[in-house]
């Protein structure tokens, strides 16, 4: 009986580590969400995705180039969707009463590694105009 008990403590603490909370951002507090994830902020009643990374020009690590290179995604909060860049304007959009800023993109590229969507995450901030 006590390998029993003890057999269950051990699998509720392991399965209590492998557990992740999903992001529940607020306004005006900076966030990370991964490529194709969605975030709600249930007390704005807003819903936010990052479903496409449209390109991703910049430099890479270890490589010389002749400009900072551009990496620009595309997010939907509700019903409107925006496309927002690293390096070019514009790097944040006013969708509704909103304002949604693109902070950073990552991971950076790096020489000869190629990247898949799916690799990408994206820190933004969500503030009320």
């Amino acid at each position: 009986m006590r390998k029993i008990i003890t057999l269950l403590i051990i699998s509720v603490i392991l399965s209590c580590q492998n557990t992740t909370s999903p992001v529940q951002p607020k306004l005006g507090e900076e966030f990370e969400i991964e490529f194709g994830k969605q975030i709600t902020i249930p007390e704005e009643g807003i819903s936010l995705q990052f479903s496409d990374v449209l390109e991703d020009s910049r430099c890479p690590k270890g490589v010389t180039c002749v400009w900072a290179g551009n990496a620009e995604i595309v997010i939907q909060l509700n019903d409107a969707e925006a496309n927002l860049n690293t390096y070019l304007e514009p790097k944040q959009t006013n969708i509704h009463e909103y304002k949604v800023q693109l902070l950073s993109l990552n991971p950076y590229p790096k020489y000869n590694v190629e990247l898949e969507n799916k690799d990408y995450s994206a820190k933004l901030l969500i503030t009320k105009n």
